[in-house]
């Protein structure tokens, strides 16, 4: 009777510890990120750079350029080990065509926090919400700054797989 006790509690725990395990991830990958908001703007690309969590966002543009930095902080959950709490920071400087016969010249630096996804072999996806500080300056006019509400959302694409590939026991085997 013990014996068919410990076979019927310590089995199924030992399965169960063994699921929670995250698996591994890529220390250094490239990718590119497109979206709303933060430092992208669409359809125009960012180049992403990751070291173990920490992604730099170098952010080109016809009228505008920037530099970004993402901190993934924790996953959300020893089950959801693809989603991930996050914490970035953007500049951004450039111009535009608000008045006639000047350009205005703009930087804003925005702070903000939310979650990365990572989906399938090499995508991701990141939701986040912030505050941003804007000023414009415009020769001949007065200039302004305004801190407002600021938010991103977008889909990226890794050059390496975010996870290793999954091995099965055929694998092993071979």
């Amino acid at each position: 009777m013990r014996k068919i006790f410990l076979v019927l509690f310590f089995v199924p725990s030992i399965t169960a510890l063994a699921q929670l395990e995250c698996p591994s991830r890529k220390v250094f990958n490239l990718g590119t990120f497109v979206g709303l908001g933060g430092g992208s703007m669409a359809p125009i690309p960012t180049l992403d750079i990751r070291y173990k969590g920490t992604t730099l966002r170098l952010i080109p543009g016809y009228k505008y350029n920037g530099l970004g930095f993402t901190q993934e902080i924790c996953p959300i959950s020893k089950s959801f080990y693809n989603v991930y709490w996050l914490a970035s920071a953007y500049y951004v400087q450039g111009t535009q065509d608000i008045h006639e016969n000047a350009l205005t010249h703009y930087q804003s630096f925005s702070v903000l926090g939310g979650i990365k996804y990572y989906m399938g072999t090499r995508f991701f996806s990141e939701l986040q919400l912030g505050v941003e500080y804007r000023e414009k300056t415009t020769p001949g006019f007065e200039s302004s700054g305004k801190t407002s509400p600021y938010f991103e959302f977008g889909i990226g694409i890794n050059l390496f797989r975010n996870f290793p590939k999954k091995r099965t026991i055929i694998d092993e085997d071979a």
